[in-house]
């Protein structure tokens, strides 16, 4: 059903543990930039996105561990395969004009 990469194992553990894909979840992206500035673009971004309407838990940006500037985004949304990977695709796009990468993603069951 899911495709054999990252999200789709993903996929397949959250429903081999009874996740409730029937509600809304808040789900954890990350992304790592350079600069804080870069970090700040995107969240700013985002925070535009939760003024016109998107459901957000948080939009926050750290220092990160490794270095650079860590930013998290908790949108909340059904937890499905074309969401998440819409999410990632549109956290991608606003990443690839600044000097950063995507970190991965996740959600709580329970």
């Amino acid at each position: 059903m899911y495709p054999d990469d990252v999200n789709g194992d993903v996929f397949r553990r959250l429903e081999e543990d009874n996740f409730d894909f029937s509600i809304e979840h808040p789900v954890d992206f990350y992304a790592i930039y350079a600069t804080e500035e870069e970090a700040d673009l995107v969240a700013r971004q985002y925070a535009t996105d939760w003024k016109n309407g998107q459901k957000f838990k948080n939009i926050e940006t750290r220092p990160s561990d490794d270095g650079g500037m860590e930013l998290e985004l908790v949108p909340i949304m059904m937890v499905t395969f074309d969401n998440v990977v819409a999410f990632e695709n549109k956290l991608a796009e606003r990443t690839s004009k600044v000097n950063g990468y995507l970190d991965g993603w996740g959600v709580l069951n329970g």
